[in-house]
């Protein structure tokens, strides 16, 4: 009897303390992501999923944000070794290697911005073709921007002499409506769903009229994927399941978008994440189309940023994104 009862406390108290051994047990690996700008914004909307909802801690990673500014900045920051990853334009990778450097993209994020157009002016109708935007004045993102280049690109296919491109910083283009400047303000989200909360009436969406191409990437070194593979899949594995979460289940991208915007209006959240979602701007699989990659490596290489054409595989590492697809699956929703 005294025996039955020695192994019944004994299995008690096993069981008490197993799961503080197993937690002390259990460590997440810590790296840290640049990302472009100085703060967390709706693009990057995976990215926050995954660390929000805790999908890069089960996988074991422990994810400090850094803000490094602009493209280049980010890629700089990766090859210096003060971040393992960037997140930014995947590019810098190429034009790297152009001039002999490293640099790897191991997973895409965005192939379409979405950007769209709103106006306060009562002339200006519905844009239902390129045509239409003959003798209008449209704001765009700064040069080189992927807005500038697709609304340049627009302007000479189609001939529009009398379309103006006007140059504005993001967030700026409705004073310039107010001003007269521009009769269609251009922006990405939420500048968009705010802009329209305001009363400004959408007409333009660009979003048909723009080939996907690789626009946002994660990326690293081939030292770093050389020394740490395992570390780069808990990453990869971790951000295709943070897309599949946002797709199969909109509402998580509503609260993190709150999370980022604590002071926007629900209805204004809402709105731009729907844009973002319907617009398909994050691709269902982050693996690297080899078109998408080859489409963006013909912008810079049309603009003289990068010398010489490249395979896709001189930049680009697909292995850890093509085992993601493959174990966690893409969502078709």
């Amino acid at each position: 009897m005294r025996s039955s009862k020695f192994l019944l406390w004994l299995l008690l108290f096993f069981l008490a303390i197993a799961p503080v051994s197993f937690a002390q047990n259990t460590t997440s690996e810590k790296i840290t992501i640049a990302q472009f700008g100085q703060e967390r914004f709706l693009l990057y909307l995976p990215l926050y999923v995954a660390i929000e909802e805790g999908i890069f801690a089960k996988h074991g990673v422990d994810v400090n944000l850094k803000f490094a500014g602009n493209d280049d900045q980010i890629f700089a920051t990766v090859i210096s070794g003060a971040a393992q990853f960037g997140m930014g334009d995947p590019v810098f990778t190429a034009i790297s290697h152009d001039k002999g450097g490293p640099g790897k993209v191991v997973a895409m994020m965005i192939t379409n911005l979405g950007t769209r157009g709103v106006t306060n002016k009562d002339k200006v109708h519905e844009i239902k073709s390129p045509k239409d935007l003959d003798g209008l004045r449209v704001s765009s993102l700064p040069e080189p921007s992927t807005t500038y280049t697709l609304l340049s690109e627009i302007k000479h296919k189609n001939d529009l002499k009398n379309m103006t491109i006007v140059q504005s910083n993001m967030g700026s283009a409705a004073a310039l409506l107010e001003a007269d400047k521009v009769d269609i303000a251009t922006d990405l989200e939420p500048t968009i769903s705010i802009y329209e909360n305001k009363g400004y009436r959408p007409v333009l969406d660009l979003t048909p009229w723009m080939e996907p191409q690789a626009i946002t990437g994660i990326m690293t070194t081939e030292q770093y994927i050389k020394d740490h593979p395992q570390t780069i899949q808990k990453v990869v594995d971790s951000l295709q399941e943070a897309v599949n979460l946002m797709y199969n289940d909109p509402q998580v991208s509503y609260q993190v978008a709150k999370k980022i915007y604590p002071d926007m209006a629900d209805k204004v959240v809402h709105n731009a994440v729907d844009s973002v979602l319907s617009r398909h701007i994050y691709p269902h699989s982050i693996v690297v189309a080899d078109n998408l990659w080859q489409r963006t490596l013909k912008t810079r290489l049309d603009s003289g940023e990068l010398k010489k054409p490249q395979t896709t595989d001189v930049a680009v590492d697909n292995s850890f994104a093509t085992k993601a697809e493959k174990d966690i699956g893409v969502s078709s929703k």
